[in-house]
């Protein structure tokens, strides 16, 4: 562990510093789900808030998960939360009740019996990139430093290239290769970089076409409904001409190549 992180984690043994987050349970942790979720010995499932991890047969998913073990498993944790506290799924066939879990920050007690961040040490590593989302983006900003220090060291997953920012015309191959909806759970989430061409911004959306893409299907970056509404973020429409990072599911819309944004801090505007 880093003196970095000691510095920024570790603290006494009456329990972690959360900030401004609320508390929550307490557990061991006696199973780790891919790079990012745990269960806990009361069975409760917790999801880690605002980062997401490779899963199944993606590029670096068994390391996110061994990673996640390794800081985690049978480790006293304290959950705290800075959004939704819940995730509620579908019934199951046969089943009544629907799937429950936590989404939650998690703070993992030391074999020295201090505490530290996990979301924090799995971005610095590299074993899981920064995933904000309209309900839970306390963090988001910290997290993106750390993310993007990983990112130019090519720490973990950033050394494959398939997790490396795409551009217009990348991006729009890795969306006519999904072939589904940026709004469907099963769309790739990717970071994009490039110059916006046309911002353009009506009453229930917005749309940032960027430079590089198919003239016929340019690639755009959108927000719409009540994303759209809720937006906190720079004015969307004068964005033309800026150099922006995006992140995001990809998707295809009318046959056209988009990112879809569900709040402002998936949006960057870059300085030259």
């Amino acid at each position: 562990m880093t003196i970095a992180l000691l510095a920024l984690t570790l603290v006494s043994a009456c329990g972690p510093q959360i900030g401004d987050l609320e508390k929550g349970e307490t557990g061991r942790v006696v199973r780790a789900f891919n790079g990012d979720a745990l269960e806990l010995d009361n069975g409760l499932v917790v999801f880690l808030a605002e980062i997401d991890a490779p899963a199944r047969d993606q590029a670096y998913a068994a390391q996110a998960q061994a990673e996640l073990e390794a800081l985690a498993l049978h480790r006293e944790v304290q959950l705290a939360y800075g959004g939704a506290r819940r995730w509620v799924g579908r019934p199951r066939a046969g089943e009544e009740a629907a799937p429950e879990a936590a989404i939650a920050h998690v703070y993992v007690k030391s074999e020295g019996g201090g505490w530290f961040w996990l979301q924090h040490e799995l971005v610095s590593r590299g074993a899981a990139f920064t995933r904000p989302r309209r309900e839970n983006f306390a963090r988001s900003k910290e997290l993106a430093v750390l993310e993007a220090q990983a990112r130019a060291s090519e720490r973990g997953l950033w050394a494959q290239r398939a997790y490396r920012p795409l551009n217009a015309r990348t991006a729009s191959a890795a969306a006519r290769e999904a072939a589904g909806s940026c709004t469907r759970g099963a769309a790739p989430y990717r970071i994009v970089e490039g110059r916006v061409s046309e911002a353009r911004a009506f009453s229930n959306r917005a749309a940032l076409t960027l430079e590089g893409g198919d003239e016929a299907a340019p690639f755009t970056i959108v927000v719409f409904g009540e994303n759209y509404q809720a937006w906190s973020g720079p004015s969307l429409a004068t964005l033309s001409g800026a150099r922006v990072r995006a992140r995001g599911p990809l998707g295809l819309f009318r046959n056209a190549p988009q990112l879809c944004l569900d709040h402002a801090s998936q949006l960057e505007v870059l300085t030259d």
